[in-house]
């Protein structure tokens, strides 16, 4: 239930805590309403009993002045509401005129008559007219005014009939039932606990406001009634109160003319069905024309929301035209100017006067960050106001706040939930928070004379999709989200232009990042490849810097990323002023962990070794700045990322607790000493590794298949070595040696693993954020106020970081049994303690044995167990200390005064009260200070028990001091030991993936087995594969559904045999299935998994091409043709003899003639020139008779079986390999089962028999293979010669002489072609 405050001068307990600061927007002036009326129900305030006729009623505003109304209070059993408004004088109440009619029952007659209803709650009279009646209910439909609908039953309302009367301008009160004593009660109760923990108020927040009705603001649910009130600014202040209803004003409606005033979209309960109203008013992304959604279904106009948009549009155009035609940024550029900066806005001067103080503060924020939603605090809500309030109520469902300015908000236990929701859907939100409480504003007045009447507030975060570190989403999905900087440099070499990148991909999440800088082809290859397999979320780049092409790449190979555009130098750093800022923040950290585990003596020597050279940098910082110009641009781009973090308040702790890694493909070595395959974004997109091509997902990719992985750190590996497969002999025969290794008698083993890690949460974030919390910036800077427990979530995440450990820790001691069964030395490394399993055992137990952890977990505190914090034991033995002085100072007073029953006791507020018998009383000595006595006994303190009670008290709340900052002081200690902590979690996710890979190959269909890879001996040995009974490692016969999916026999190169396979077959006969099985088998092979087949064995293979498919790509301004080119162009200049290329029907994008010829140059280029292995699937039939002779090719197709129905071939597909040529394409058979009219199928048969006539006849060629020229190739060349003659005969002398032997001579041609055909 929703907490409500004492009632205090007349005013409601039901003041609305999320409506907290709707006159912190609100200047207009409030004339004075005194209210002093007592809350107590009278009789003739009760609404008369009745059924509820409306399930969702709108509250009306009452018309003013009128009789001050009890307030129910909204308790568990959800009463309705009722309004608290002051009463200056009665309300007139109904005429004593007004007749009274006799119970009457009313049907169909009085439908489209008019009607005044009377509501004894407000004591007037509203005018309407009845639209229907329902005979099962008896009730009538009743449509005021107003546009408000109502069932009623007439029998029971008091009405008149037929009067034309003019609308009340004023809303109706809710009808409600009167507020019970009990209830009353706990709403004392409630007011008193919110008044005790709330001290948000601003001096300024509380001019004429309108004060609403909460019904529970946990659950965000909020019915806006208006209401008069009368409030001191000052006396709020001093009482530190969270009020939104201050100096209320009587508001009516405006009339027609001027748009009605209209209460803003709510959410309203029913019985057992919560419905909510769709209507908001939204804004584009900077602040320009208000838009009105569609209408919410209902079949009613949404009135309110038009309203609303007519409201708050008609504001903006009459107070902040500065938002528009006059809008203009800092330097009051306006938006054509060339430095024109969109993120800042110049708040005319007059407008600024006229803001009061926390208006202000807004705007001063919102002007600097127009390109982002201010999450602005105050007190324990976060408010969203102006355009920042249309994004809350359309993205975040939030409900409007009354008044003119767009305002809505929500509680601070919220706030996770709604900054991931809008970080997700691509907004930038700015978190101000609140840094100063009331109290201490008061004091800061006081103390230093400040005129401020408005709490400090500091930007404290600056979320965004590539920033996120936690919520409920990314708990669920394990995906990295990386943020990536690109920089480059254009060279143009040769005609042909060359591109040296530099990168910085980085995940906040889990404090990874990646550098590199490489050399780029033209056509940016290696970037797309890049961008393929990362999928940025964010980039940031350089403004105005990147060439046309790199921007191209960045838009076609991302998904919608958020982009950053920074100013060069200044803001996306050049490599010195990167390494200038990393060495100072680098020193700052380094200084701190020395002087917290040196002494004095030691810390100027350590400071001094730290001055010189790279020895503060870590070890990829310090290779690439030793790389000079090869590293200089991969540490701009870095500086590019600093920059933008710095703004997020996350530099210093990403590069405190950095995990830095290089790019694969960094360096300008050569691709045969990386010890990666390379795939490029062409394979990973056809291949489907990671997307598919229907929707996306990773469904029905090689990734899902071959992800058992259970824990989310382990996923992301998995995805990272099928990116990047390996090649070297050594590293591939280790990986399948381990996955061999999980096998047989140690699979049970491997199972129980796995079962064990199933219980941890994703710990490589998790370490990230208790890494970070050690920091205390941003959000976890002391002097930001929060008044949720944040502290005590914290300590639940540092217990579930440790217990996850220590899980780890011990699932790995117990999976070392394999080891006596496993040769693997990759295995034996990873678990063996010391090695690649880091022995953290005393570590562990050192936090074992610190505190408890499962009464720290529930409590929500840390009590430290004896010797584990000097700090508080030292505080514990002062209180302890003190304690035995009282103690012994009691045994003094026994012997002095000779009785042994003198004892301390505590009475209220004072302890250590010396009690004496009263027969004593003479005895004792003057300076004892009579406290308090009882029947028999006088208690005392004297001038010792006072001192030591002083001492007493200063050592507990030292005690206390060092037992709040435990929690901080051992996450510092954990952090310590982050290395080993990552480790162990690196260990772990490697297991988790070999275990991975293992059971895979149970899910494959058919024989697998454990490819044998082998290198080449010598370099004229010609690189090989070959597959036996080779099957589909995605694809099974179960979802296939009635077929059953064929396995194939493959050979490609070795000894003797052709290292290309030239495919035709029908269409739908399965030949991209097999360029894409053979692909897939690679990738498993040099992944370290087993491959679905009887019996595989290749050399490595450096890189995968694959060109299948046609797609285009409109935005980057490519055609489908053109994007096959593009593709085929990288394949021809990057291809090696190592490589494997799959080629799909290439040309088929333009004309035959053009198709072939293409296809033929291509396959020649690589069969001749590269001698690479590779499959080249075609319907140009001619290419297989002009390699019929060929070596070098052999020529397959997928076997299918030929029969007849009704005139047209039906083709049965057999996909199985079979050597020779396929004579057609059966392009009809595939129309057929497309279910085309029979009678198109007939004539396209005909059509198709006489084409391969006319173009299927071919003259033998002569032994030498020269190219040969078909029967239209030659009536194009007569046509080109006409034409040439024609051209002359225009201009030479003798053109008679000339053109008559032309003629001759393309007769005769002619004629010979009409012979041939």
């Amino acid at each position: 239930m929703a907490p409500f405050r004492r009632p205090s001068n007349g005013r409601s307990p039901l003041v609305n805590q999320q409506s907290q600061i709707t006159a912190f927007f609100s200047k207009s002036a409030s004339s004075p309403s005194p209210s002093s009326s007592s809350l107590v129900p009278s009789s003739k305030q009760t609404p008369k009993s009745q059924p509820n006729p409306n399930p969702n009623p709108k509250p009306k505003r009452s018309p003013s002045p009128s009789p001050t109304t009890p307030s129910p209070l909204q308790t568990k059993r959800k009463k309705p509401l009722l309004v608290i408004g002051p009463s200056p004088s009665p309300s007139p109440s109904p005429s004593p005129s007004t007749p009274e009619f006799p119970n009457k029952l009313y049907g169909k007659e009085v439908v489209n008559k008019r009607i005044r209803v009377y509501w004894p709650l407000d004591q007037s009279w509203y005018d309407g007219s009845v639209k229907s009646f329902d005979k099962v209910s008896g009730k009538h439909l009743i449509q005021y005014d107003d546009a408000e609908e109502e069932l009623l039953d007439l029998v029971k309302e008091k009405v008149e009939w037929g009067e034309e009367q003019v609308p009340r301008k004023f809303r109706r009160l809710r009808r409600v039932s009167v507020i019970e004593d009990d209830e009353e009660e706990e709403a004392v109760a409630n007011a008193e606990e919110v008044e005790n923990d709330d001290d948000s108020t601003d001096e300024d927040w509380g001019k004429n406001v309108e004060t609403q009705v909460a019904e529970d603001v946990s659950e965000e649910d909020m019915d806006m009634e208006d209401e008069d009130e009368d409030h001191d600014d000052e006396d709020a202040v001093a009482s530190g109160e969270r009020m939104r209803g201050k100096n209320f004003e009587s508001r009516k409606r405006k009339t027609s003319g001027g748009g009605k005033f209209v209460a803003e979209s709510k959410k309203r309960k029913s019985a057992g069905d919560a419905k909510k109203s769709t209507g908001k008013v939204t804004l584009d992304g900077n602040g320009g024309k208000l838009v009105v959604p569609k209408d919410n279904g209902s079949g009613n106009a949404s009135h309110v929301v038009v309203d609303a948009a007519e409201r708050f549009g008609m504001r903006e155009t009459q107070k902040l035209r500065f938002l528009g035609q006059d809008r203009r940024d800092a330097n009051r550029r306006r938006p054509g100017d060339v430095n024109y900066d969109p993120t800042t806005l110049y708040l005319p001067s007059d407008f600024v006067k006229s803001l009061s103080g926390g208006q202000r503060q807004w705007w001063e924020f919102k002007s600097k960050h127009m390109d982002k939603v201010l999450f602005f605090k105050m007190g324990k809500f976060y408010e969203l106001f102006e355009m920042d309030a249309h994004v809350g109520a359309k993205e975040l469902d939030l409900q409007y706040m009354k008044g003119d300015q767009p305002h809505c908000g929500f509680p601070e236990k919220n706030f996770s939930i709604n900054v991931e929701k809008l970080a997700r859907k691509g907004y930038r939100v700015l978190v101000v928070e609140q840094t100063e409480t009331p109290e201490q504003l008061e004091l800061r007045r006081k103390e230093k004379g400040s005129k401020d009447k408005v709490v400090k507030r500091e930007i404290c975060a600056v979320v965004t999709k590539g920033t996120l570190t936690e919520g409920e989403m990314m708990s669920t999905n394990p995906e990295a989200s990386y943020l990536m900087a690109v920089t480059e440099s254009c060279q143009i070499l040769a005609n042909d232009q060359e591109h040296i990148f530099g990168i910085c991909v980085v995940d906040v999440a889990t404090s990874k990042v990646i550098l590199g800088q490489f050399q780029d082809d033209p056509e940016c290859s290696a970037l797309c490849c890049l961008l393929s397999e990362l999928r940025p979320v964010e980039i940031i780049k350089p403004a105005k810097l990147l060439s046309s092409e790199t921007e191209r790449v960045l838009l076609r190979h991302t998904r919608s990323p958020l982009v950053n555009e920074l100013v060069p130098l200044s803001e996306f750093w050049d490599a010195e002023k990167t390494v200038c800022e990393v060495k100072a923040i680098y020193s700052c950290i380094n200084k701190q962990s020395v002087s917290s585990s040196t002494n004095d003596a030691n810390l100027h020597a350590t400071e001094s070794s730290l001055e010189d050279g790279f020895s503060s940098l870590p070890d990829v910082l310090s290779e690439l700045v030793n790389a000079g110009d090869d590293g200089s641009y991969a540490l701009s781009a870095l500086g590019g990322s600093l920059f933008y973090l710095k703004q997020a308040f996350m530099d210093e702790t990403l590069l405190r607790f950095a995990k830095f890694e290089l790019l694969p493909c960094s360096g300008f070595s050569d691709i045969g000493q990386r010890p990666y395959m390379m795939l490029d974004a062409a394979a990973l997109e056809n291949l489907e590794i990671f997307e598919n091509s229907r929707n996306g997902d990773s469904s029905g990719t090689l990734y899902a298949q071959l992800n058992h992985c259970v824990t989310a750190f382990g996923k992301r590996l998995l995805k990272t070595w099928l990116a990047r497969p390996l090649y070297h002999l050594d590293s591939i025969r280790e990986r399948q040696d381990a996955v061999a290794g999980l096998k047989g008698v140690n699979l049970p083993y491997a199972l129980e693993f796995r079962k064990d890690l199933t219980r941890l949460p994703d710990m490589e974030r998790l370490l990230a954020r208790i890494f970070a919390s050690s920091e205390a910036n941003g959000r976890n800077a002391n002097k930001v106020v929060l008044y949720e427990d944040a502290s005590k979530k914290q300590l639940q995440e540092f217990i579930s970081a440790l217990r996850g450990c220590e899980l780890m820790t011990k699932a790995c001691s117990s999976f070392g049994v394999i080891l006596e069964n496993v040769g693997s030395r990759l295995l034996h490394h990873l678990l063996t303690p010391g090695k690649g399993f880091p022995d953290i055992h005393s570590v562990l137990k050192h936090f074992k044995d610190s505190f408890d952890w499962v009464e720290a977990n529930n409590s929500g505190r840390i009590i430290p167990r004896d010797g584990v914090d000097m700090e508080y034991d030292s505080a514990c033995r002062t209180v302890k200390e003190v304690e035995s002085s009282l103690n012994i100072h009691a045994k003094e007073q026994r012997k002095l005064l000779g009785d042994l029953s003198i004892n301390y006791v505590t009475i209220g507020k004072d302890a250590y009260l010396l009690e004496v018998p009263e027969s004593l009383s003479g005895s004792v000595p003057r300076n004892y200070e009579l406290r308090s006595s009882k029947k028999g006994f006088f208690r005392y303190w004297n001038p010792t028990v006072k001192k030591l009670i002083g001492e007493l008290s200063h050592a507990e709340a030292e005690k206390e001091s060092k037992l709040k900052s435990i929690l901080h002081r051992l996450v510092g200690r954990f952090c310590e030991h982050h290395n080993k902590w990552r480790q162990l979690v690196s260990t772990i996710a490697e297991l988790d993936v070999l275990i991975s890979l293992a059971i895979a190959s149970d899910y494959y269909e058919g024989p697998t087995c454990r490819p044998i890879i082998s290198g080449l001996s010598c370099p004229d040995e010609v690189p090989s594969l070959c597959a036996n009974s080779l099957g589909h490692p995605v694809l099974r016969s179960d979802s296939l559904g009635k077929s059953t999916f064929v396995p194939n026999n493959v050979i490609i190169g070795g000894s003797g045999n052709a290292s290309f396979i030239l495919l035709t077959g029908p269409n739908m006969g399965g030949k991209s299935t097999l360029l894409r099985q053979v692909c897939l088998a690679v990738i498993l092979a040099q992944v370290g998994a087993d491959v679905p087949a009887e019996s595989f064995e290749m050399s490595p293979v450096d890189r995968i091409f694959v060109r299948m498919g046609a797609k285009d790509h409109i935005m980057a301004g490519q055609s489908t043709f053109l994007t096959e080119l593009l593709e085929t162009a990288s394949m021809l200049s990057l291809a090696t003899r190592n490589s494997l290329v799959a080629l799909d029907e290439l040309g088929r994008g333009t004309s035959t003639s053009d198709g072939q010829a293409i296809a033929e140059s291509v396959l020649e280029h690589f069969v001749h020139k590269v001698q690479c292995r590779g499959m080249f699937s075609t319907h140009y039939h001619r290419l297989a008779l002009d390699y019929q002779e060929d070596p070098k090719v052999s020529l397959c197709h997928m076997a299918c079986q030929v029969g007849g129905v009704g005139g047209l071939e039906e083709v049965t597909f057999l996909y199985r390999l079979t050597p020779g040529a396929c004579p057609k394409s059966y392009g009809v058979n595939v129309a057929r089962i497309a279910g085309l009219p029979d009678s198109i199928l007939h004539k396209a048969a005909a059509k198709s028999q006489e084409f391969e006539g006319m173009y299927g006849k071919h003259r033998k060629g002569s032994k030498d293979k020269l190219p040969i020229q078909s029967w239209d190739d030659k009536v194009t060349s007569l046509i080109q010669h006409l034409v040439k003659v024609a051209a002359n005969l225009n201009c030479h002398v003798d053109a008679e002489s000339i053109g008559v032997n032309s003629l001759n001579e393309m007769q005769h041609r002619a004629r010979m072609l009409l012979k041939q055909n």
